[in-house]
């Protein structure tokens, strides 16, 4: 049985997404911008996708185009589904860029 993922603090809070540089996020390809997005958008399971519709972990990916399909609730999303960047066209390397010098409160550091 998929275990489900807990919600915790939001991901561009975290170390990680806090710790990028705007000059290694600038230097990414999109493929490692995406790597790393994900990473951080689903770092309580090291990457691995989490149905944000049911919270399951049983996904996978479309060989064809950028998105997921969850095993539990047979939905389609993609890595900002559940966001503040879902239904946004932006390349994510845009989204971590923008991250980048942010604190907690949302103030320009």
């Amino acid at each position: 049985m998929p275990r489900k993922n807990s919600p915790g603090q939001h991901f561009l809070l975290s170390a990680k997404a806090r710790s990028l540089s705007l000059l290694e996020v600038s230097r990414m390809t999109d493929d490692e911008a995406m790597e790393v997005f994900r990473k951080v958008r689903w770092a309580s399971t090291n990457g691995e996708p989490v149905c944000p519709h049911c919270g399951c972990v049983a996904c996978y990916r479309y060989a064809s185009r950028p998105i997921f399909k969850c095993k539990g609730c047979d939905k389609q999303f993609s890595m900002t589904s559940g966001t503040v960047f879902a239904d946004r066209k932006r390349p994510i390397r845009d989204y971590l860029a923008g991250n980048w010098g942010k604190t907690p409160g949302g103030q320009r550091a």
